[in-house]
C-alpha cells in the first residue's frame, strides 16, 4: 500500500511523515538547506504483519508541480494536509484537483499545525475543507487534527497513525495472477558495485528476481538481479507497492531515465494521438476548454505537450471526447489517466482517460462513432468493453493483452467473460462471424444467379465485395469454416456455393469429349488451329468452347490460342518440384530434356510457370527456382492455379481466350519485376 501528500507548500507535509515513520523523506542538499520539498521523497511503516506501508511526500511549491504530477500519477491513497494557520491556499485547491482526476480509495484529511490556533479557528477550517471536498464530491475517510514537531510529536499524530494502520490492514492486495507486470519509473541512477537501478511504483502484475523485463528506453530485453519492495530487500514485487529494481543488460548509450516504463509484456508503439474522455473544472471557475488548444499533458512519470482536438461538446457532467494531438508519443494503455494543465503552467484543467489508442483517418466525428466512443465512456468493466468492441470488430489478441495489461490465463477469463471466439491470433464476437459467413453466402450465391457460366470468385475478390470488417488473414479463416462446413466449396482457387453447378452444353460436351481423347495423346501443348482441323471447327467457334473448359480447369492456356491438358500441365510441374528439390534449381536445357520437348515449347511452359507465381527466373540467369511449391497439384481437393482466379497468396492470370493476354483483379503487369529474384527496384 502507498500513500501520497498533498497540499499546499510548508504546510507541514514532510513533517508529519517525519512524525509518523521516524524517516526524513528530504534528501537532496537543497532541500536540507532550504527546508523545502523539491523533489520526491519516500519514507516507510511496519504493519503487523511484518509487512510495510510507504509514504511518498510530494512538493507543494507551485513550480515543482511536475515532480508532484509524478509522485501521485497511479495513487490510490492520499493525505490532504491544511495548514490551521494558512487555510486553504491555492495549491490545496490545485492538488485536490488532481486528487480527484485518480481513482481514490481513500482520502484522509489531515489539520497540521493545531496548536497554533484556538479551537473556533479549528472548526471553521474544518468545514472550510470538507465544503472544498464536496466541491470535488470526494467524502473523507477520516479527519484528523494534529500538531507535529521536530522534536515532539502529540496524541494527534498517534490516532493517524492508528487510522492509517487500519487502512493498511483492509487493503487487501490485488490479485497479480490476471495482470502483466507495468512500472513508471520515477528515478534511475547507478550504483557502485550492482550497476542500473530504478526506482518506481508497480502498477499492475508482480515481479520477481530473474525475470526479463521490457523497457521503453531499451531495445533488448533487462534482466532483475534484485528488488527492493517497500524498502526492505525482497525477492519478488506485487501490485501497488513502492520498489527498486536492480537491472542487467542495459544499453549504456541509452540508460533508463524518468519517463520510461517497464513491463513483462512486449511493448506496443507509442501512441501519438489517442481518444480520450476529458473530464474538465469549468464548473469550478477554471478556463473551458476550446478546440486545439495546447496543454501540457502528464501520463505516469512522462510529459509532453499537446494540442486538443475536440470531437463534441461538453456533456451534462462536464465532460468531452477529445482527440490528443501529442509532440511525443507516449506509451499508453487502456483506462490510463493523462493530465492536463494549462500551457503557461496557471492550473490544471482537467484529465483524459485513454478510450482508443488507434483512430482512423477520416470520419472521426460521425455521429456512429460519437456514439460509439460515448458508449465505450459508459463501460468500466474490461470484459464489457471488449465484448462491445469485439461486436463490430476483431481484436487482435496481443493488443487485448497489452492495453488491459493481461497474462495469457487473465487473457483467456476475459475472452470468456466477454463471450469472444478465438480464431488465429484475433479474438471476434460469434454474431460478428455469423453476420460476415451471411455476407460471403449471399455476395456468392448473388453473383451465380448473374453469371451462371461462371464456376465463382477468388478469396480476394469476395472479401472486396463483402466490404468485411475482419482482417484479410481472419476472413480467409471464415471462408475456410464455411467450405469445411460445406456451405462453400473451393474448386481450383474459385470459391462456389456447394449447390451451384456449372455444366458443358450439349453441343460443348460432345466436343469435348471427342477432344479428350486426342489431347491426352499430345505431349505439347496444342494450337487452336490443330484442335479446329481435327473437330472440323472454326477457330473463333472453339474459342468459346475452350473458355468453358478453361473455367472447368480442364485444359490451360500457356500462350494464346495454345492449350494443354491441365493434368499434363500438373506433371510437368512435379519434374520441376522433384528437380529443383534435387539440384537447387532449373535450367532451361535440363527442362527441355526432361519433357522431351522443343526449346522454343519449353520456353513457352517456363515462362507459363513464372508468370503463374510456380517458379521465379533468377536475376540475369536462365536459371529457376521454386516461388510457391504448393501450386499445380493434380488432385481434386487442392488443385491450385490450374488457369482460373487469383489465390491469396500469389499472383495467378487467367488468360483471355481472345487476346491471348492474363486477365483478372489481381493481374501483375509482365513489366513488374517482382517475380525475378533480386530485380533492381
Amino acid at each position: 500500500m502507498i500513500i501520497v501528500t498533498a497540499g499546499h507548500v510548508d504546510h507541514g507535509k514532510s513533517t508529519l511523515i517525519r512524525a509518523l515513520t521516524g524517516m526524513n523523506t528530504d534528501r537532496l542538499p537543497e532541500e536540507k538547506r532550504r527546508g523545502m520539498t523539491i523533489d520526491l521523497g519516500y519514507a516507510f511503516m511496519p504493519l503487523k504483519d511484518g509487512s510495510r506501508l510507504a509514504f511518498i511526500d510530494v512538493p507543494g511549491h507551485e513550480k515543482f508541480i511536475n515532480n508532484m504530477l509524478v509522485g501521485v500519477s497511479h495513487a490510490r491513497h492520499a493525505i490532504l494536509v491544511l495548514a490551521c494557520d494558512d487555510g486553504v491556499m491555492p495549491q490545496t485547491r490545485e492538488h485536490l484537483q488532481i486528487l480527484a482526476l485518480l481513482p481514490l480509495h481513500s482520502l484522509t484529511l489531515v489539520l497540521t499545525k493545531r496548536d497554533l490556533v484556538d479551537s473556533q479557528r479549528a472548526k471553521q477550517l474544518t468545514a472550510e475543507g470538507l465544503a472544498l471536498l464536496a466541491e470535488y464530491h470526494i467524502e473523507a475517510s477520516g479527519i484528523f487534527e494534529v500538531s507535529a514537531t521536530v522534536d515532539a510529536v502529540s496524541s494527534g499524530v498517534a490516532t493517524l497513525k492508528a487510522h492509517i494502520l487500519a487502512l493498511g490492514e483492509q487493503e487487501s492486495v490485488r490479485a497479480t495472477d490476471a495482470s502483466s507486470f507495468r512500472m513508471t519509473l520515477d528515478r534511475a541512477f547507478s550504483v557502485k558495485g550492482a550497476g542500473c537501478v530504478v526506482t518506481g511504483t508497480v502498477i499492475s502484475g508482480n515481479v520477481c528476481v530473474g525475470e526479463h523485463l521490457y523497457s521503453s528506453g531499451q531495445k533488448a530485453k533487462l534482466r532483475v538481479r534484485g528488488i527492493h519492495c517497500q524498502g526492505q530487500e525482497a525477492q519478488a514485487a506485487v501490485t501497488g507497492t513502492r520498489v527498486a529494481l536492480n537491472l542487467t543488460g542495459v544499453d549504456n548509450h541509452r540508460p533508463p531515465e524518468r519517463g520510461d516504463w517497464l513491463s513483462s509484456l512486449p511493448q506496443a508503439e507509442h501512441c501519438a494521438r489517442p481518444v480520450v474522455q476529458i473530464r474538465a473544472f469549468e464548473h469550478l471557475g477554471s478556463e473551458p476548454l476550446v478546440h486545439w488548444q495546447n496543454v501540457h499533458c502528464h501520463h505516469g512519470a512522462d510529459h509532453t505537450l499537446g494540442r486538443i482536438s475536440l470531437l463534441n461538446e461538453a456533456d451534462e457532467d462536464g465532460c468531452y471526447l477529445a482527440e490528443l494531438v501529442l509532440d511525443k508519443p507516449l506509451l499508453l494503455c487502456q483506462d490510463d489517466p493523462i493530465v492536463l494543465r494549462h500551457i503557461g503552467g496557471k492550473q490544471t484543467l482537467g484529465a483524459g482517460r485513454v478510450l482508443a489508442l488507434k483512430v482512423p483517418n477520416r470520419k472521426k466525428r460521425t455521429p456512429e462513432r460519437v456514439a460509439k466512443l460515448h458508449r465505450l465512456a459508459c463501460l468500466d468493466n474490461p470484459a464489457d468493453v471488449v465484448g462491445f468492441l469485439g461486436q463490430t470488430q476483431a481484436l487482435e489478441l496481443a493488443e487485448i493483452a497489452w492495453r488491459w495489461q493481461l497474462t495469457d490465463e487473465g487473457l483467456a477469463m476475459l475472452l470468456a467473460q466477454a463471450e469472444l471466439v478465438r480464431l488465429g491470433s484475433f479474438a471476434v464476437a460469434t454474431s460478428l462471424l455469423q453476420r460476415e459467413q451471411q455476407q460471403f453466402i449471399r455476395l456468392l450465391s448473388e453473383f451465380h444467379q448473374q453469371h451462371p457460366d461462371q464456376l465463382g470468385l477468388g478469396r480476394n475478390r469476395l472479401q472486396r465485395m463483402s466490404h468485411s470488417a475482419l482482417p484479410p488473414e481472419l476472413a480467409n479463416k471464415v471462408l475456410d469454416i464455411l467450405c469445411q462446413e460445406g456451405r462453400m466449396v473451393l474448386r481450383g482457387a474459385l470459391l462456389q456455393l456447394a449447390e451451384h453447378r456449372v455444366v458443358l452444353d450439349r453441343e460443348a460436351l460432345q466436343c469435348w469429349q471427342a477432344l479428350a481423347p486426342w489431347l491426352a495423346e499430345q505431349t505439347a501443348p496444342v494450337w487452336i488451329t490443330e484442335m479446329g482441323e481435327y473437330l472440323q471447327l472454326e477457330p473463333a467457334k472453339l474459342r468459346l468452347l475452350c473458355f468453358q473448359l478453361v473455367q472447368q480447369g480442364f485444359i490451360t492456356a500457356v500462350v494464346k490460342d495454345r492449350y494443354l491438358l491441365s493434368e499434363q500441365l500438373c506433371h510437368f510441374a512435379g519434374l520441376i518440384r522433384c528437380h529443383i528439390a534435387q539440384q537447387g534449381q532449373l535450367e532451361t536445357a535440363e527442362f527441355k530434356q526432361m519433357v522431351g520437348l522443343g526449346r522454343k515449347v519449353s520456353i513457352q511452359l517456363l515462362e507459363f510457370f513464372d508468370r503463374s507465381g510456380f517458379t521465379r527466373r533468377k536475376y540475369r540467369s536462365n536459371s529457376r527456382e521454386i516461388r510457391d511449391a504448393e501450386l499445380f497439384f493434380s488432385h481434386e481437393n487442392w488443385r491450385k492455379n490450374i488457369g482460373v482466379e487469383p489465390t491469396q497468396d500469389c499472383w495467378q492470370p487467367y488468360p483471355d481466350l481472345k487476346s491471348g493476354r492474363l486477365t483478372g483483379d489481381d493481374v501483375l503487369p509482365i513489366e513488374d519485376l517482382g517475380i525475378i529474384e533480386n530485380a533492381p527496384r
